[in-house]
């Protein structure tokens, strides 16, 4: 635990499970049920039926005027229960809200998750969006992007050395050190969104990028922008989320587009096998606009979806 380790991150199990170059997985966002209680049963099942992977997104206050509550578990307490719970399905947040994290704390939490998960942790990062939660975090929302940047790089050091000095704006440590250590050298660390950042720094600095739903047309274009900027010799792979409304007509035709799609599975099929043509690797599926119960459509999912993609 207190030693740096020279694995890849893309040989955890969690990022293995998830991500393969060429291939698209189907993973599922949290909350998939409202009221919440019911969740690590429907998880569990998932997990059986082959999806990939659960997403948990880190929102601190309850913003009224925002209209989207989200996920109301701690993701970080709320991770280690599901990991306590499950054995294989990967572990990953979309997203950890970075300007609100001490970077020491955030390189102890992630690589705390990632050993007590057996690597399946895959780390979402973000700036933040919701501007009543700055100030409540003594933060100015106009400098989140340079907040971003500084506190990525203190975690990174702070997960990449051992016992060495490390200064930020808001802090120093000297004579100490972060443990534990993550089982490989890095948790995988997924870009969600811009992050304020250049498409160059994401590529350099992430090990992937989570992006939000967009047309075939405008993401086989995100994915092109995304590839040459990580360039031929790397693997980092693509994801979007999507807001699905599986109809109970298995022919039914897509209708929606804006954050995803009100279609029967045989329409989903078709796209997901298309994504996978344009480059996205894996799809986190949001059910929480949905006129069916999540249970129906995580059946259907297992049964005809996952293995028409197989």
């Amino acid at each position: 635990m207190f030693e740096l380790s020279d694995r890849p991150h893309t040989d955890l199990p969690g990022f293995k499970r998830t991500f393969a170059e060429g291939e698209l997985t189907v993973g599922l966002s949290l909350p998939i049920t409202d009221p919440q209680d019911d969740q690590l049963r429907l998880i569990r099942k998932a997990e059986a039926g082959g999806v990939a992977a659960i997403w948990v997104r880190d929102i601190p206050l309850r913003v009224e005027t925002f209209g989207d509550v989200g996920q109301v578990y701690d993701p970080w307490m709320y991770l280690s229960y599901i990991a306590a719970q499950t054995t294989d399905i990967a572990l990953g947040t979309a997203a950890i809200v970075v300007p609100f994290q001490h970077p020491l704390l955030l390189a102890k939490r992630a690589a705390t998750i990632d050993r007590l998960s057996g690597g399946r942790f895959l780390m979402g990062v973000a700036t933040g969006d919701r501007p009543e939660e700055f100030p409540a975090f003594g933060q100015d929302k106009g400098n989140r992007d340079e907040e971003f940047r500084e506190r990525i790089a203190a975690y990174q050091r702070a997960t990449l050395t051992t016992a060495t000095p490390i200064r930020w704006s808001g802090g120093k440590m000297g004579g100490a050190d972060v443990v534990p250590k993550p089982i490989a050298r890095e948790v995988p660390l997924l870009a969600t969104g811009s992050c304020q950042q250049t498409l160059e720094w994401r590529a350099e600095h992430t090990h992937g990028w989570l992006m939000y739903h967009k047309g075939l047309e405008i993401q086989r274009q995100n994915v092109r922008n995304w590839q040459a900027a990580v360039g031929p010799d790397q693997f980092k792979p693509f994801a979007e989320s999507l807001w699905l409304d599986l109809h109970e007509d298995p022919d039914a035709p897509a209708s929606g587009g804006t954050f995803g799609y009100r279609l029967g599975r045989n329409a989903l099929i078709e796209l997901l096998r298309t994504q996978r043509e344009v480059g996205i690797n894996h799809v986190m599926v949001n059910f929480r606009a949905s006129k069916r119960s999540a249970e129906e459509q995580i059946d259907e999912l297992i049964e005809y979806v996952l293995p028409a993609l197989r």
